[in-house]
C-alpha cells in the first residue's frame, strides 16, 4: 500500500493538460460562496400540488455580492481579463416583489425526475475552438433573457409586479452571475447562469439550435419525457452528499428546447423551500423538485430570449500557432529570449521515439504563452513561457527552504508538508535574481520510472514568468537551461 501511495504522490500532468483542465475548472460553480443575512420564519402555503412550506430568503442589502474572504499570501494578482465564472461586480442578488401577499401563486408542473442517483457518469471534457472568450452578464443581460427586449411588463396590477426577476421564478435572494461564451468569430456557444443561496444553489445552461453541451453524460439515464405545454421535458434528480459536508443534498435537473429553438439545463442543489411535491414524498426533495419545476414552467410560458447575446460587441483579437522544431519556436521573438537555444542535453541525439511539440497561445487582454516540449520514452521537458501577467504564481523565499525544498519532506507530502507552505512546496516561483543552482536541486526528486524530476516558476523583472517542468536531466543540465535566460 505504501508503494502504492508514493506511486500516486508522484504522479503529475503536463502543463498543457492543466492548462486545459483549468478551463474546465473555472466553468463549475464555486462553493465557497457565503450566505447573506438571516433566514425568518416559515409559511405554509396550499398550492396546486400537496403543500409548501416556504422559507424567505436571506435579506438582500442593495444587490451587492455576498463577502468572500481573503487572506494574505504572496500569490501574484489573478491572470487579467474575464473570469470563466464571471466577475462578482457584475452580479446581483435578487429583489422580489414589494408586494408578494397579493400574488397569484401558480400550479406547477408535473415533470418526472427520475431517481438516478448511483448510477454511474462518464465524464467528457468540453473542448472549445480556438479563440473563444468569455463576457460577463450584467443584470440587464439577464433580464432580457427572460422579459425581451420590451422589458418587464408593467405593473399595472399588484397581482403583475416582477421585482428584478418574473416573481414566479422564486430566485429572491440568490445572487446571480454568470458569462456568454463566445467563439472566436464571436458567435455565441454557450450561455451559464449560477445562483446561490446558502446551501441553495443552480446552474442554468443555455445554447442557441441545441441542447447544451454536455460535461458529464450519464450512460444509464434512460430519462423518461413529460409533457407541459406541448414541449417534451427530460427530468432527473439525485439524493447524496454531493459536496462532501456530511449533509445529503437534493439534486434536481431538467433538459428542453424552449421556443426561440434555445436549448435549455437547469440543474439546482437543494432549495430554500419544502413541498411535497408527490404525495408522501421527501418534503426536502420536493422543495428542490418544485424550485426546478417553476423554472420550467416559466421558461415555457413567459420565455427566453439571447438575441441580445447572440453577437459579442467585440472580438478580442486571437492567435494560435503551433511549431514543429525549436528554432521555429524561437523565430517569436518576445518569448526567445526565455527559451532555451537548443534541445536538452540527452534529449538531442535521442533517436528513438522522441518527440517536439510548440504551441503558442494569445488572446487579447487574456493570455500570451508560448510552451515547447520535449518526450523520450517515460522522460519530458517542458518550458512554458507566460507574457503580460497572465499567470497565477506562489513566490517561495529562498531564505526559507522550508517553504519549497523537497529533500526536507517525504511522501506522502499531504503527511509531512504544513499547510501554510502547500503551494510553495508543490509549486514554487522564484525571482530570477535569487536563482541558482541550489535552488534547482532542492527542487529534484525521484521518479518511480528513474531519474530524476524537477519542477518550478521563475519570475523575470519584466513580469515575464518561465515555467520548468525536466525529467531525466540532472540539476545541473536545468540550471543550464535557467542561467542562459538570467543574462538577459
Amino acid at each position: 500500500m505504501e508503494s502504492y501511495k508514493s506511486y500516486l504522490d508522484r504522479q503529475e500532468i503536463s502543463p498543457r493538460v492543466h492548462e486545459a483542465l483549468l478551463h474546465l475548472e473555472r466553468a463549475k460553480p464555486s462553493r465557497s460562496w457565503r450566505t447573506r443575512g438571516a433566514l425568518a420564519a416559515c409559511a405554509a402555503l396550499i398550492l396546486g400540488i400537496g403543500v409548501w412550506r416556504l422559507t424567505p430568503p436571506p435579506v438582500s442589502s442593495g444587490g451587492q455580492a455576498p463577502s468572500v474572504s481573503a487572506s494574505a499570501s504572496e500569490d501574484s494578482p489573478p491572470p487579467g481579463g474575464t473570469s470563466y465564472l464571471g466577475d462578482w461586480e457584475s452580479g446581483f442578488v435578487v429583489n422580489g416583489p414589494a408586494e408578494r401577499g397579493k400574488l397569484m401563486f401558480p400550479m406547477i408542473p408535473a415533470i418526472d425526475y427520475r431517481d438516478i442517483t448511483g448510477q454511474p457518469d462518464a465524464a467528457a471534457s468540453r473542448i472549445y475552438a480556438p479563440g473563444s472568450f468569455t463576457v460577463d452578464l450584467t443584470k440587464e443581460d439577464i433580464q432580457t433573457i427572460f422579459w425581451g427586449p420590451e422589458g418587464k411588463p408593467q405593473a399595472d396590477q399588484s397581482k403583475t409586479e416582477q421585482g428584478d426577476l418574473p416573481w414566479m421564478l422564486f430566485w429572491e435572494g440568490y445572487f446571480l452571475h454568470g458569462y456568454a461564451w463566445y467563439d472566436g468569430q464571436g458567435g455565441l456557444m454557450e450561455l451559464t447562469l449560477y445562483g446561490e443561496q446558502g446551501r441553495a444553489s443552480f446552474t442554468l445552461e443555455l445554447r442557441l439550435g441545441a441542447l447544451p453541451f454536455t460535461c458529464c453524460i450519464d450512460l444509464n439515464r434512460g430519462d423518461q419525457l413529460s409533457q407541459f405545454n406541448g414541449v417534451s421535458v427530460a427530468g432527473w434528480s439525485q439524493v447524496y452528499d454531493r459536496d462532501g459536508d456530511g449533509q445529503t443534498d437534493y439534486i434536481c435537473g431538467s433538459e428542453f428546447m424552449a421556443e426561440n429553438n434555445i436549448g435549455v439545463r437547469f440543474v439546482n442543489q437543494n432549495s430554500a423551500m419544502q413541498a411535497e411535491y408527490v404525495p408522501g414524498g421527501d418534503m426536502e426533495l420536493g422543495g428542490a423538485q418544485t424550485f426546478n419545476s417553476l423554472f420550467v414552467r416559466q421558461a415555457l410560458t413567459g420565455g427566453l430570449y439571447l438575441d441580445h447575446l447572440s453577437t459579442a460587441e467585440q472580438v478580442p483579437a486571437w492567435r494560435e500557432e503551433e511549431f514543429s522544431s525549436l528554432e521555429q519556436a524561437r523565430q517569436e521573438e518576445e518569448f526567445a529570449p526565455y527559451l532555451p537555444t537548443a534541445e536538452p542535453e540527452g534529449y538531442r541525439a535521442y533517436a528513438g521515439n522522441k518527440e517536439f511539440y510548440g504551441r503558442l497561445s494569445y488572446q487579447e487582454g487574456r493570455k500570451n504563452t508560448l510552451f515547447v516540449w520535449w518526450s523520450q520514452g517515460y522522460d519530458d521537458v517542458e518550458v512554458g513561457v507566460y507574457r503580460d501577467g497572465y499567470y497565477r504564481y506562489h513566490l517561495a523565499d529562498p531564505a526559507r527552504p522550508e517553504t519549497y525544498d523537497l529533500r526536507l519532506y517525504s511522501i506522502p507530502w499531504c503527511d509531512s508538508v504544513p499547510e501554510e507552505y502547500w503551494e510553495t512546496v508543490n509549486s514554487p516561483a522564484f525571482r530570477a535574481e535569487d536563482m541558482s543552482l541550489d535552488i534547482v536541486e532542492a527542487r529534484g526528486r525521484e521518479k518511480d520510472t528513474g531519474g530524476l524530476r524537477f519542477d518550478f516558476d521563475v519570475l523575470h523583472p519584466d513580469g515575464t514568468v518561465v515555467s520548468y517542468r525536466c525529467d531525466g536531466l540532472t540539476a545541473g543540465q536545468v540550471w543550464e537551461l535557467v542561467e542562459e535566460t538570467l543574462a538577459r
